[in-house]
């Protein structure tokens, strides 16, 4: 038997070097050497061998990669460093102007650039340890994705073991663009018409929608492929230049886009951009641009990062395709924010492979400033197969009155306003239809009332259930039992845990309601000086907007939204019912000035990087108890910038500008001593 068994162990490590050989010669050098029956018999003989012996099965093996159970959902991932987008330029004057920002800022230094060209695809993360790959994640946010590890195993370009015995290169999170073929898109299609189902827009869609379908075995017959394009997390050094990188990811096993080219000044790199604006169309994969980087990894560095996008980057977008049509209707939609967005619905027109009847007008604003009415006939543009807009309009002497944007919600009928500043008017309704689910969410998140349990696919099923008709019902479930327990998944244990999760949830701070209840502009910062000025929501919901803007740090926008959210009466039903359940909120001191000085008082922090016992929201929260505002960009005015694992941007620019800095282990010290003390 032992004879027996390692035999087929060595036969089994024979045949899955042996295919994942063959899928790099197929999938990423298209070369193929052996036919698909060859191929075929390779893959069951170790299908046929992995079944005999389970426990020689291993996360790199071949037979991995395509998953036949549908998953439950997708999990949260969130990225070691954040994946932002790029800043867009759409001429060559905006790139000589992005060189011009890279060399004031380098200060004389030789600059290099590598041009890349823009997948028009669907961003993703592939993280490996010891060399196998064992995450997988979506853009998302930012700073959260999804899961998608699964999915991605079913692309076979995706290496699942690394070929290379560096240490750092073995232990790496690498980032690409996953995409579909032009041909392989129409073949989906084809087939998707042939079986009356709907067909993809475009290539992205199909890309989009594959990775986030939950069946692995679905995605697996789409024709999914990736290339290969920047480092995320990964030990500093181990690249002098994006060059190398892209050259060393290509030798271990990665599909890179053989399409770049390092450029020695900017005059090469507006060469490069428009040879390719002229000549894209003939790829069998979409592009909508071209992406130029600094090309020294120590200069991108030393660059840094904004909020949204690294300095040492930027897009060149290819100009868009355009189209005229009759614009036939506007509606006003409403999202999940409150904020109303205006949408111009079309006589249908083909515009860049695909027929568009609806586009977006943005706001009021811009309907004014292009003076855009109904009956007009509307220039149309969808660049890079993203959301079709109205950019302008064909000049006509006969025409419809101006449009007039509703002053109520046209969804609940609430109050519209229009914060000062601001181009997007937002509907006040405090149980809109149309903003209640993610009010919900917001309302127990954990940086609100913490209700734990009561995720986004819950509260969804209890909205489209009816079991959950405005906010407050959130306090009524206890009445709802029978009804839930009727739901999938439910039993009696899991309804008392929630039941138990939603009354402890009555007992939290106030600023936490008030940042809970979704008010337009007041984040986590602002709830609490507004718990701090006022004491409880009652109070609040009585200031006007005087006694708002005399507090520090609250300004006529803030002030303007929070005013007109109390006044309606929805907002007053809403917090009388709260009040009838209990929920109030724990109120803090209301003169913080006859209080003792305290550690941190007039002190303002910015935190960067993971700190170790502490999550950032936490530490926020006890650097306010402790009298101190935790703000999110670093200026002369900071106090402290607090560095923890992994910094970001911000340690360069406190270093730039001389700020002082606390390492995280100090830092987390002194509040461990501070809450002792109290």
């Amino acid at each position: 038997m032992n004879k027996e068994f390692e035999k087929a162990k060595q036969r089994i490590e024979e045949l899955r070097k042996e295919i994942h050989l063959h899928d790099h010669r197929y999938y990423v050098q298209a070369s193929p050497v052996i036919s698909d029956y060859e191929y075929d018999a390779l893959l069951r003989e170790l299908i046929g061998l992995e079944a005999q012996y389970p426990e020689l099965i291993r996360p790199d093996s071949p037979t991995q990669r395509v998953g036949g159970q549908p998953l439950e959902g997708f999990s949260s991932v969130r990225h070691r460093m954040p994946m932002l987008s790029l800043s867009n330029s759409y001429s060559t004057d905006e790139l000589v102007e992005f060189d011009a920002r890279v060399r004031r800022f380098l200060k004389g230094e030789t600059v290099e650039y590598v041009v890349e060209l823009k997948i028009d695809g669907v961003s993703a993360s592939l993280t490996y340890e010891d060399g196998l790959l064992i995450l997988c994640a979506t853009r998302g946010n930012g700073e959260v994705g999804d899961d998608i590890t699964l999915n991605l195993k079913t692309i076979r370009s995706i290496p699942l073991k690394l070929n290379t015995g560096n240490e750092d290169l073995k232990n790496i999170e690498v980032r690409g663009e996953v995409y579909i073929p032009i041909n392989a898109f129409r073949a989906v299609n084809k087939e998707r018409v042939l079986k009356e189902e709907p067909p993809f827009a475009n290539p992205r869609n199909a890309a989009a929608g594959s990775l986030h379908t939950l069946d692995p075995g679905i995605v697996a017959k789409r024709p999914l492929n990736i290339f290969i394009h920047s480092p995320g997390y990964h030990k500093e050094g181990i690249f002098a230049t994006q060059v190398e990188m892209l050259q060393k990811m290509k030798e271990i096993g990665f599909v890179v886009n053989p399409h770049y080219r390092l450029c020695r000044n900017m005059d090469e790199v507006i060469d490069v951009c428009q040879d390719w604006e002229a000549k894209h169309k003939d790829l069998d994969y979409e592009v909508d641009g071209m992406v130029v980087k600094v090309n020294s990894l120590v200069q991108q560095r030393n660059l840094g990062w904004t909020a949204k996008s690294p300095r040492w980057a930027i897009a060149y977008k290819f100009k868009a395709e355009r189209a005229t049509t009759k614009l036939k209707e506007i509606k006003v939609q409403v999202g999940r924010t409150g904020a109303l967005t205006p949408v111009a619905v079309l006589e249908p027109v083909h515009l860049a492979g695909a027929k568009i009847s609806r586009a977006t007008l943005h706001n009021e604003d811009e309907l004014k400033r292009k003076d855009i009415r109904i009956g007009d006939r509307v220039i149309v543009e969808r660049s890079g197969d993203v959301i079709p807009k109205v950019v302008g309009v064909v000049p006509s002497e006969k025409r419809q009155q101006p449009y007039k944007f509703p002053k109520e919600c046209p969804v609940c009928g609430a109050e519209v306003i229009k914060p000062v500043g601001e181009a997007k008017s937002f509907c006040t309704g405090v149980s809109c239809p149309a903003q209640l689910k993610r009010r919900l969410a917001y309302f127990v998140c954990r940086s609100c009332l913490d209700i734990n349990g009561l995720g986004g696919k819950l509260i969804d099923k209890f909205v489209d259930e009816g079991i959950i008709k405005e906010l407050a019902d959130l306090y009524r479930l206890k009445d709802k039992k029978e009804q839930i327990l009727s739901l999938e998944g439910w039993a009696e244990k899991s309804f008392d845990n929630l039941i138990d999760r939603i009354r402890e949830s009555k007992q939290a701070p106030l600023d936490k309601l008030i940042s809970g209840l979704g008010i337009p502009f007041v984040g986590a910062q602002t709830a609490y000086l507004l718990s701090r000025k006022f004491g409880s929501l009652t109070e609040l919901s009585r200031a006007s907007e005087e006694e708002l803007l005399s507090i520090e740090g609250v300004g006529s926008k803030t002030a303007e939204t929070i005013s007109a959210f109390f006044k309606q009466p929805q907002a007053e039903d809403l917090l009388e019912k709260l009040r009838s359940f209990g929920v109030r909120g724990v109120e803090p001191e209301k003169a913080v000035a006859s209080k003792a000085p305290t550690p941190y008082q007039g002190l303002t922090f910015v935190i960067t990087g993971s700190l170790s016992n502490y999550t950032r929201e936490e530490a926020e929260d006890l650097i306010r108890s402790l009298g101190g505002k935790p703000v999110k960009t670093v200026s002369k005015k900071t106090s402290f910038v607090i560095v923890g694992e992994n910094p970001g941007s911000k340690l360069a620019k406190a270093e730039e500008l001389g700020v002082a800095r606390i390492k995280a282990k100090e830092f987390e010290e002194q509040l461990t001593k501070y809450q002792n003390e109290v």
